[in-house]
């Protein structure tokens, strides 16, 4: 899927090595409205990452990335980036045009982008017990939290310049992420208010986010029978 809409595309074609204006990146900039931004984690990474060697860490990272990007283009959702075992994308950012171009949202309905990052959120939780942790041979486990808010994208940096989005709602969310119990989906009371009464939550009593205080937050815990449910995309091969 593409990282980059359309006209941030049809800019960077037009421009000559890292000549980029800071006037045209203003103007390439666009504000964004509740959109709902998920964060996750690989649960014992770094002291994997130790135990074996760089390319088995590359290679079991392509497998388990590789189901997540399916996923992106199956649920309809923007891929931030990723950043270490740390994957982020975004419902509400960007969406595809008739032409097969990924466009800036004008106007998009909020909750409905909630809902398709939570369904993205739990075919992750799915998905990815088809890898296995490559030193001990265990099904991955992830954490996931989610927050919606407001945010800002645009185009960043003259070398390799990026389409990326920012703001706050960016740091709630990878706070719901590190504060998640492993193999739990956690989100924001922001984002709950948009899936309430879809989903049977479990109140955490609140966690502590720097620079707001103690935050509501809610838990989705897999009923018993999650992983007998068929998996939404499957990985071919080794």
């Amino acid at each position: 899927s593409q990282f980059s809409p359309r006209h941030i595309i049809e800019y960077l074609s037009t421009i000559k090595g890292d000549h980029i204006n800071t006037s045209d990146v203003g103007m390439l900039a666009s504000s964004h409205n509740q959109v709902t931004v998920l964060f996750m984690d690989i649960v014992g990474f770094t002291s994997m990452s130790k135990e074996v060697p760089p390319d088995a860490v590359m290679v079991f990272l392509n497998r388990l990335f590789s189901i997540f990007d399916m996923l992106v283009d199956y649920h309809r959702i923007h891929k931030v980036e990723t950043a270490g075992d740390c994957y982020i994308v975004a419902g509400g950012i960007l969406s595809r045009n008739s032409e097969g171009f990924n466009c800036v949202e004008q106007d998009h309905n909020p909750a409905e982008s909630a809902q398709r990052v939570l369904a993205f959120a739990k075919d992750m939780l799915h998905c990815s017990k088809q890898v296995h942790m490559p030193h001990n041979g265990d099904p991955v486990t992830v954490r996931i939290g989610l927050h919606t808010g407001a945010c800002v994208s645009g185009l960043i940096g003259r070398k390799l310049p990026k389409f990326s989005i920012f703001g706050d709602t960016m740091n709630t969310a990878s706070r719901m992420e590190s504060t998640c119990t492993p193999g739990h989906i956690q989100v924001s009371e922001a984002t709950w208010q948009l899936l309430q009464g879809q989903e049977e939550w479990q109140a955490t009593g609140g966690v502590e986010v720097k620079g707001k205080g103690r935050m509501e937050t809610f838990m989705w815990v897999p009923p018993s029978d999650f992983m007998a449910q068929a998996p939404a995309v499957t990985l071919q091969g080794d």
